[in-house]
């Protein structure tokens, strides 16, 4: 049962930011499973990467050692973390752009606890660590009755 499917769109003010949706889980769940996807992975623009190449050493005043195109690709970077009724079940802070994890008393995903599919609030948080350019992102959230 689909218990969570939102769709989304960043921009570069969304940088360095968390996006939490919230869904409900019913009570007799055995399994979550959430798929995290987003695209584009890499601004693909050559002259605006190199412009937040150097926007970026700017910002923290560091001195641009080497070339710019030495930093390149320039990558957006969005990754998920999870918590039931308020407590911490883990986060997938991994390179890919699509995801697909499971939580459940058995097995969970690396980087999830194991542990029990209770009923009540439970969120997941896009951690948005990087956005140069438009994103768009997409998350799925099933419970699995077994």
């Amino acid at each position: 049962m689909i218990l969570l499917n939102v769709k989304g769109r960043l921009t570069p003010d969304n940088d360095k930011t968390n996006i939490y949706h919230t869904f409900t889980v019913p009570d007799g769940l055995k399994c979550i499973k959430l798929s995290f996807s987003y695209s584009p992975k890499t601004l693909s623009s050559r002259s605006k990467a190199i412009k937040e190449i150097k926007e970026c050493f700017e910002k923290y005043n560091e001195p641009l050692v080497g070339r710019p195109n030495e930093y390149l690709p320039v990558n957006n970077l969005l990754t998920i973390s999870v918590d039931e009724n308020s407590n911490y079940i883990g986060a997938a802070h991994r390179q890919d752009s699509t995801q697909e994890h499971i939580i459940s008393e058995k097995l969970s995903s690396p980087g999830f606890i194991k542990t029990e599919i209770k009923e009540g609030l439970w969120c997941v948080c896009v951690n948005v660590h990087c956005v140069c350019c438009d994103v768009d992102y997409s998350l799925v959230v099933q419970g699995v009755e077994l």
